[in-house]
């Protein structure tokens, strides 16, 4: 994995914003720079005086530590589902129906 792909950059992205308190300040450094700065290893390897190989394994193994997180938490996948239930309260048009869906949405969280 020499580069991120873009799927992955935007879901890497999402979960370092909910878990990235989570790792290491050095690895919250790296996966800031990467991620909300998008600078190259090259540049974040140069800024921290640390290898390419070495900025390349830290991101690596945070986004492995990220997937843990979600895996055992789903507040990503919670927090995506609840958009996509509150998303749809736009569409409905009487209250009853409204109401119905609010007391769904709250008895899944």
């Amino acid at each position: 994995m020499a580069k991120i792909e873009l799927a992955d950059f935007v879901k890497y992205g999402k979960l370092f914003d909910i878990y990235g308190k989570l790792l290491s300040e050095e690895r919250q450094s790296l996966m800031n720079l990467y991620f909300n700065f998008n600078m190259t290893l090259a540049e974040i390897s140069k800024e921290k005086g640390i290898s390419r190989q070495a900025v390349l394994d830290s991101i690596k193994k945070s986004c492995v530590k990220l997937d843990e997180f979600e895996e055992k938490l789903n507040i990503n996948a919670k927090k995506e589902n609840l958009e996509k239930e509150l998303k749809t309260l736009t569409k409905l048009s009487s209250f009853s129906e409204i109401s119905e869906k609010v007391e769904k949405i709250l008895g899944e969280i």
